[in-house]
């Protein structure tokens, strides 16, 4: 059974009458049944809300800053392809994050699995994101990762999670501009590259946090 949720910390009232597990699988859906407080103060009235529960991933942007050059995936896709969107998906490497790791022991793995490539010093923190906070519980934790883009390319992935992935390399200036041009419509890949562009020239000069936090 799983515990009452904890709204002790939120800035107004919620009230959980109870939850009901609707599926479980790879993904887990419960539907929660509750009121919350209101900005104009009181509660709402009972609602239901599915959540669809799964565990926090890792992204990471990969960047060699004396080459300019970001490293890219690229694979597969069902929900693209769902949606009648190209199915091949640029982006960013990321992966789930299993029990007993760290945060950046899964960086570091998924970098090396996914892009057959090692981060060089530190890993610099980008931000924490919520995938889709309408339904679902899944956030990412995103990272930079300073790479040997020159060691970067060929195809990459475990088998037994039938990952087909391919490595690529863009300048920077190109990079952006196709994200600019709407060829790169996923969130990780978005943040990366917003992320680089405010901070890449600090970065040529100095591998440290750019916003003066410890990496």
């Amino acid at each position: 059974m799983r515990k009452p949720l904890d709204t002790s910390h939120q800035p107004f009232p919620v009230e959980v009458s109870r939850i009901d597990p609707v599926f479980r699988g790879h993904l887990n859906v419960d539907e929660l049944h509750l009121r919350h407080g209101l900005f104009a103060g009181g509660m709402s009235d009972q609602m239901s809300r599915e959540v669809v529960s799964r565990r926090d991933a890792v992204c990471v942007m990969p960047y060699d800053p004396k080459r300019d050059q970001v490293v890219l995936i690229e694979q597969f896709r069902a929900s693209a392809l769902f949606n009648g969107d190209r199915a091949w998906m640029v982006e960013a490497v990321a992966g789930l994050i299993e029990d007993g790791e760290t945060i950046e022991d899964v960086a570091r793995r998924e970098l090396k699995e996914e892009s057959g490539l090692e981060a060089i010093g530190a890993l610099l923190p980008i931000s924490m994101v919520y995938s889709t906070p309408g339904f679902c519980s899944e956030r990412f934790y995103m990272f930079c990762a300073q790479v040997d883009a020159g060691k970067a390319g060929g195809i990459h992935g475990l088998d037994h999670e039938h990952e087909d992935i391919r490595v690529f390399t863009l300048p920077f200036t190109e990079a952006f501009a196709r994200w600019e041009a709407g060829e790169f419509p996923n969130s990780p890949a978005t943040i990366g590259l917003l992320w680089l562009g405010l901070y890449r020239e600090r970065l040529q000069q100095n591998w440290v946090d750019p916003r003066g936090l410890r990496p």
